[in-house]
């Protein structure tokens, strides 16, 4: 794990100023894995936040999450909790033909530490073309964290709507190889609105199972 350092600003997971579009959730179906996922695609590079659940009603769970971004985006993240402060956050990027995952916390706006209540592990399908590069992975621990010296923030799987969190940059990252290496600036960040219970699935173990093989 190498040390988390920022080269010229804060990364700023935050939905205020400079905030870019982004559209209505949507089912889609990955056509080469057929995971299904809710889906949003933001910001003006395009970048696609996409999740899916089990057929649960509350929190604990698991999730998988897929980003889709052109390689122009040299990293994108999400902040579950619909803004950067004292919620889980994850940073993903390309490195060669795969991509990366980095699970980070902020308690301030100030560098994002490593984070561990998250436990991240990337799937089948991570990978990188001339084009775009996409990030699938399964977290256990996203469904909930604890902050502010004790208080719970439980993700509600029968939800239509949350808020979420995001942002991206052209820069790239200071080495790709090490996902707790350093992040440039973003150029974009806002927040998207992701339904939940449309990301729920009896498959869902299934998808897990085939995403590992």
């Amino acid at each position: 794990m190498g040390l988390l350092r920022v080269t010229s600003a804060i990364l700023a997971l935050t939905g205020t100023a400079l905030s870019a579009p982004a559209t209505p959730s949507v089912l889609y179906c990955d056509p080469s894995s057929e995971v299904c996922y809710s889906s949003s695609t933001v910001g003006i590079a395009g970048i696609s936040y996409r999740l899916a659940l089990p057929n649960v009603t509350a929190s604990p769970f698991d999730l998988l999450l897929q980003i889709v971004a052109p390689t122009t985006a040299q990293w994108a993240g999400i902040a579950f909790g619909g803004h950067m402060i004292n919620n889980t956050l994850a940073i993903g990027w390309a490195n060669g033909n795969s991509s990366v995952i980095s699970s980070r916390w902020a308690p301030v706006h100030e560098v994002p530490e490593a984070y561990e209540g998250a436990t991240w592990t990337v799937l089948k399908g991570s990978e990188t073309n001339e084009t775009h590069w996409t990030l699938t992975a399964l977290c256990q621990g996203c469904s909930s964290w604890v902050h502010d010296g004790g208080s719970v923030t439980v993700l509600d799987p029968n939800s239509p709507s949350i808020n979420l969190a995001w942002a991206a940059s052209p820069y790239p990252v200071g080495d790709p190889a090490d996902n707790y290496t350093y992040l440039s600036i973003h150029s974009e960040h806002g927040t998207f609105n992701l339904d939940l219970a449309a990301a729920r699935s009896d498959n869902f173990e299934s998808y897990v199972a085939s995403l590992r093989a």
